[in-house]
Parts: structure tokens; C-alpha cells; sequence
């Protein structure tokens, strides 16, 4: 049994009433702001961690909320999958805001944003109903314009209107989803949703899928929904797009997983998503391939990664699942610390052993070398087509491996950032910390396997 039995809610409502609660503090002492958001992220993370470990123990969680039962009520169902991303969203979003500790200034609408864009991250992750999914996207989106645009230059203005733009495009989107589901239905809980699906007619169920894929793909980062992605990036300061790397986009790629798997499990759903996820992996990894900009290539590169894991959920079997969740954290964890590392000019081996090992680290485990865990994500992957026969997709994500080694060794080689600058103290316990997971994962890979065997096996079942 685990110490303490966290109820989910708890989760979002800290966050978001801490947030609020953030003028007072910043009123009574500015200088103690910076402190009150990493005390409030800190306390989320243990209780992510009190949630998983009981997730473990118990099961799917599920949580009523409001004093009414569904489909009236508010549900909240934390299954495995979404117990691994809250606490991975909330670790990381704390070893992330590390990296900002050194600013002398912190700006409360910053420390706010932060705070809320975790909150509604986690609450994608964890919710059991389609419309509060939409609303915790709502929040997302809006916050993280927020954040992208907190550089205060014109560039990071430009990518956070065109995030603004292509999200406002996708939320409506969403909706029509919604609605569209709604008016056959007369629910939006996930699981009388999927107890009733089959009652809908093809031609509507096909256009809910099809208005929920659009409207999730924007801030999945699937193609063609993407074309917000390296302009935001390369926009915005270097510590937001690591952020962006491991929350939003995180919790994008798990609604796309619920809807495949939970709410709409059709045939054509998964063949779509296959033919998506390979466009969205090379167009990703060959537009990298162009970039001379470092945080416009490690965005590009995201967007393949993206594809990639999109790939791997729509094979709907066991070993691919299991590959997609070692691919999920991979991502999060790798490419949140090369885009820390992105705003230190070469800053390489020989100048800074340990934030260079720490980076190369990262290089290593986005194109997937042994024993670290991208190197296990497409291993997985591949020995399940192989398995299936689908030789051409093996071919596919090959040469896109290639093509990504291609570019990640002339990153290495050529310098590791755009601006000369030095790192602060913040940012290389960040980039080393990042470092030291993708190491722990790599040694001990059944620490991340084991519970992605649980969530694969949960997802196939039709649960969270």
C-alpha cells in the first residue's frame, strides 16, 4: 500500500489555486516569488509521485467530483499511462523552472503562467470527461502564449500569434468533436462515450474522429497542424521550449492516445494515424536536416519524434505501446535538455566536461544509441513491424535515423547553441539532471518498463 492515498484533483486544484493566490505573495515580497512557484511545483511532484506509486497498487484511480455522478458529474480517471505523464510533467516542470532561478527579476505574470499551464497540463493527463479535456486545453493554450512570448522580442511575438492563430483553429475543432459526439450521444464521459460508440453512425463517427484529430493535432504537433512549431520555438526563450517540449506537447500526444484507443477505436482511426505519424516523422527529421538555426532544428526534430510516437500508437499492440511510453519520456527528458543546452554556444566536451557530456547525453539518446531510452523505443517498435511484416515502415523510420544522426553530429561537432553566452548555475543543474534520468533509465530499463507494460496493457483493455 502506498503512504498516502492522493486524491487526483489535488493535482490541478494546488497549482491553479496557488497560482491565484500568487499576487498576495508577490505583493508582500517580490524577491520571494521565485521561491513560493518552485515550493508550489516541488509539492506537486511529490504528490504525482504519491499518485503513481498508488496507480500502481490499486489500478485505475477515479475520482467523482461536484456531488454528481456521470455523465452529469465531473469525473477524473487516472490510469497508468496517465500517472506516468503527471509525473512526468510535474518532475520536469520543476527541474525546468531550475533553470530560471538565477534571473534577478521574476515576473509574477511569468510565475503564474508557469504554474497554470502544469495545472492544465496534468489535468489532460488525468480527466475523464471530453469537455474538461477541451477546457484544460483552453487553459494550456492560453498560457503557453503567454510563455512564448515572454522573450519580449518581435520574433517571439510572431511564433506565439501564429500559436495563437493555429490553436484558436484547433479549439474550435475540438468543439465540433464535441458536439458532434454530444448530439448522438448525450454524453461526454470517456467511458460511456466508449460503451456507446458503436451506436453512432460511420459517417458521424468519422467526422467526431476526424474534428477531434485536427483539433488535438495542433498542440500534438501532428503534420499538417505543426506549422506553428519552429517559429514558437525558435521565438521564445530556450528554457520555455524545453518547457513547451515536456508539458504541452506531452499531454497533446496522450488525448490523441485516449481518443484512438478509448473513445473512437476504429480500424480507419489507427491506419490514419499510421499515415500521419510517418509524414509527420520524415517531414520532421528532413526539415532538421535544413536548419543552420539550433532551436529551429531541435523543433523540427521534435516534430519528428512526434510522428514517431504517433506511430508506434496506432500499431495498437502491446510491444508498441510499451515502445511509445519509452519514446514518450525519451522525448520529454532528451530534447527538454538539448533545448536548455540550445542557449550555450559551443560549449562542447573540452570547455565544460560536464554540461557537454550532459548534452551529448542528449544527442545520444534522441537518435536512439544503446543502452539509452530511445534506443529502446524504436528497438520495441521495430521488433513489433518486424513481427507484423511492415517492412517498408522499418525502412521509413531507418532512414529518418539517419537523417537525424546526420544532423545531431554536425550539432555536436559545430557548437551546441546560438548565443555566447555563459549558462547559469540554474541551467546546468537543470541540463545535468536531465542528464542523470536519461542515464538511470538507460541502466535500469525495467524501472520504465514495467509500468509501460501496465499502461500498455490498460489502453488495449479500452481504460486510462
Amino acid at each position: 500500500m502506498v503512504m498516502f492515498d492522493v486524491p487526483p484533483v489535488l493535482l490541478i486544484a494546488f497549482p491553479l489555486f496557488f497560482a491565484f493566490l500568487a499576487p498576495l505573495i508577490y505583493y508582500l515580497s517580490k524577491k520571494s516569488i521565485k521561491f513560493y512557484t518552485l515550493g508550489v511545483l516541488i509539492l506537486n511532484a511529490i504528490l504525482s509521485y504519491f499518485l503513481f506509486f498508488r496507480v500502481m497498487d490499486e489500478g485505475v484511480v477515479y475520482e467523482q467530483l461536484s456531488g454528481f455522478y456521470p455523465p452529469v458529474g465531473i469525473l477524473l480517471a487516472v490510469g497508468y499511462l496517465g500517472s506516468i505523464l503527471a509525473m512526468l510533467i510535474n518532475t520536469l516542470a520543476t527541474i525546468n523552472y531550475v533553470s530560471f532561478f538565477d534571473e534577478k527579476s521574476h515576473s509574477l505574470r511569468f510565475s503564474m503562467l508557469y504554474m497554470l499551464v502544469t495545472a492544465s497540463s496534468t489535468g489532460i493527463v488525468v480527466t475523464g470527461d471530453l469537455f474538461n479535456m477541451f477546457v484544460f486545453f483552453e487553459i494550456t493554450a492560453v498560457g503557453s502564449y503567454g510563455l512564448l512570448a515572454s522573450k519580449g522580442t518581435k520574433r517571439s511575438y510572431e511564433g506565439a500569434i501564429k500559436y495563437i492563430v493555429l490553436g484558436s483553429i484547433g479549439s474550435s475543432f475540438i468543439l465540433l468533436g464535441i458536439a458532434t459526439i454530444y448530439g448522438y450521444l448525450k454524453t461526454l464521459n470517456f467511458y460511456d462515450i466508449a460503451a456507446r460508440i458503436s451506436t453512432m453512425p460511420i459517417e458521424a463517427k468519422l467526422m467526431a474522429f476526424t474534428f477531434l484529430v485536427i483539433g488535438i493535432g495542433v498542440e500534438a504537433e501532428i503534420f499538417p497542424l505543426n506549422g506553428w512549431v519552429p517559429d514558437a520555438y525558435q521565438g521564445a526563450s530556450s528554457r520555455v521550449a524545453s518547457f513547451m517540449v515536456l508539458g504541452p506537447s506531452k499531454a497533446g500526444i496522450y488525448a490523441i492516445a485516449r481518443l484512438i484507443f478509448t473513445l473512437i477505436p476504429f480500424s480507419d482511426g489507427y491506419e490514419l494515424a499510421l499515415i500521419l505519424g510517418a509524414l509527420t516523422l520524415l517531414i520532421g527529421e528532413l526539415a532538421a536536416l535544413n536548419q543552420k538555426d539550433v532551436k529551429r532544428m531541435l523543433a523540427y526534430s521534435s516534430i519528428g519524434q512526434m510522428g514517431l510516437i504517433l506511430i508506434a500508437l496506432s500499431l495498437h499492440s502491446q510491444i508498441a505501446l510499451i515502445a511509445a511510453v519509452f519514446l514518450i519520456v525519451n522525448h520529454a527528458l532528451a530534447k527538454s535538455l538539448l533545448f536548455l543546452g540550445s542557449r550555450n554556444y559551443a560549449s562542447g566536451i573540452l570547455k565544460n566536461p560536464v554540461i557537454g557530456a550532459s548534452i551529448f547525453i542528449g544527442a545520444l539518446s534522441i537518435i536512439g544509441m544503446p543502452p539509452f531510452p530511445g534506443f529502446w523505443g524504436k528497438w520495441y517498435l521495430i521488433v513489433d513491424m518486424a513481427h507484423n511484416g511492415l517492412w517498408f515502415m522499418i525502412s521509413v523510420i531507418l532512414f529518418a535515423a539517419i537523417v537525424e544522426a546526420v544532423y545531431y553530429a554536425r550539432f555536436l561537432f559545430r557548437g551546441t547553441g546560438n548565443e555566447k553566452v555563459t549558462l547559469l548555475p540554474g541551467e546546468k543543474i537543470a541540463i545535468i539532471s536531465l542528464a542523470v534520468l536519461l542515464v538511470i533509465i538507460a541502466l535500469f530499463p525495467f524501472l520504465l518498463y514495467n509500468p509501460a507494460s501496465n499502461a500498455a496493457t490498460s489502453f488495449l483493455g479500452g481504460g486510462p
